[in-house]
């Protein structure tokens, strides 16, 4: 389950049996190091309580307190945090020494009313689509009373495809920035400046959640799909064995499939497929459709003999693998990471989608000479 998902459903649980008043506390912008990136967010109720988390627990004490202020006044406040130095202090705060300065925007809200802080991000989720979110966290001068507004593009948003936006220059601005902020798959930052005033705003990409297909329902499937289920994927589990491809073998699974023949496999261009059926004819069958779908990812479990000898087999039969399809397949599946326990090789293949569905190469980070996150893109705009 995503932490998005969490969020949501402690919201579903703060509405009953007695709706209380919660503060949504999001990370808007970040400069330099610091343990989370823009999008994080916790919730916090007048109790005290809190779900999820925006800093190692080193910031959460004092924004639970700057929350319950917050409610008490019913204003939202932006909140920065400069984590530079060590020596300033011993406790909390700036002794974190992450080298980064960040800002947290905090809003109270009702958890019973009709438009609330998450009611766009439970939009997203329920449209299984990508989404850009943008939010104004900072206005001043003509802008004032604009922070907290909030502006959604899905892939069907007539603003998303083109269509023309009769509206004031700073909201034409943000259509704009939505647009490339779907169309790089990539958050970014915006900064609209007139003669009498300014604004920022965060514009987050919202991927919809990552489609992970196994092929497979023995019990080294298990904990691949809890694993996976832990990550917010949405987990299909297929097989033709009726005896395992059940929902209680796999309860966090979306679906579980018992599949008669290859050609009844839900595949798509969009989803993640692991092959793990440990049955070579099957496997080989597979292999022919993957070639024709052509998944996201493909990754199968064995030898890399073994899919080798496929491949050379359905040559011979007339159906060759184009070399660019087989390049971009991963066997045997799952990073080095000297795996052997099927909890373990579960580990490895997670890790390995992540690392392909992020645009890493899997390296140890003490050798990424870069940013371990890059800074996101600012754009700054004027107008008259």
């Amino acid at each position: 389950m995503s932490e998005l998902d969490v969020l949501l459903m402690a919201l579903r649980r703060f509405t009953s049996p007695a709706p209380c008043h919660l503060a949504l506390a999001t990370v808007v912008s970040v400069t330099g190091s610091f343990y989370r990136r823009p999008g994080a967010r916790m919730l916090i109720a007048e109790t005290g309580e809190t779900v999820g988390n925006i800093s190692g627990g080193c910031l959460e004490p004092d924004l639970i307190e700057r929350a319950q202020a917050i409610l008490a006044s019913g204003k939202a406040q932006l909140v920065s945090y400069d984590l530079h130095d060590v020596a300033t202090d011993t406790t909390w705060g700036p002794a974190l020494g992450c080298e980064g300065e960040t800002l947290i925007y905090i809003e109270p809200f009702h958890a019973n009313q009709s438009h609330h802080p998450l009611d766009l991000l439970a939009l997203t989720r329920a449209t299984g689509e990508d989404a850009a979110l943008a939010h104004v966290f900072q206005a001043e001068g003509e802008f004032a009373g604009r922070a907290g507004f909030r502006l959604l593009h899905t892939a069907d948003t007539p603003e998303a495809n083109g269509a023309p936006i009769e509206q004031a220059g700073w909201i034409r601005q943000l259509h704009f920035e939505l647009r490339t902020c779907l169309s790089e798959r990539r958050s970014r930052q915006m900064t609209y400046t007139t003669a009498r005033g300014s604004l920022r705003a965060f514009v987050e990409f919202l991927p919809a959640p990552l489609q992970l297909t196994i092929l497979g329902a023995g019990d080294d499937a298990l904990p691949l799909a809890q694993l996976a289920d832990r990550l917010g994927w949405h987990v299909t589990v297929a097989d033709w064995r009726p005896a395992l491809a059940t929902p209680e073998r796999f309860p966090t699974a979306r679906q579980v499939l018992v599949v008669p023949t290859v050609n009844d496999l839900p595949l798509r261009a969009q989803d993640h497929v692991v092959v793990m059926t440990h049955h070579y004819p099957s496997d080989k069958a597979i292999v022919r459709r993957l070639a024709a779908v052509q998944p996201r990812y493909v990754g199968l479990l064995g030898p890399r003999r073994r899919t080798e000898r496929m491949l050379a087999e359905l040559a011979d039969e007339g159906c060759r693998v184009a070399p660019e399809i087989v390049e971009a397949w991963h066997f045997p599946v799952g990073l080095d990471l000297g795996a052997e326990t099927p909890v373990e090789v579960a580990v490895s293949i997670v890790a390995e989608i992540l690392a392909v569905a992020n645009r890493r190469n899997g390296q140890f980070l003490r050798q990424r000479e870069a940013p371990i996150h890059t800074p996101l893109p600012v754009s700054s705009s004027l107008s008259p």
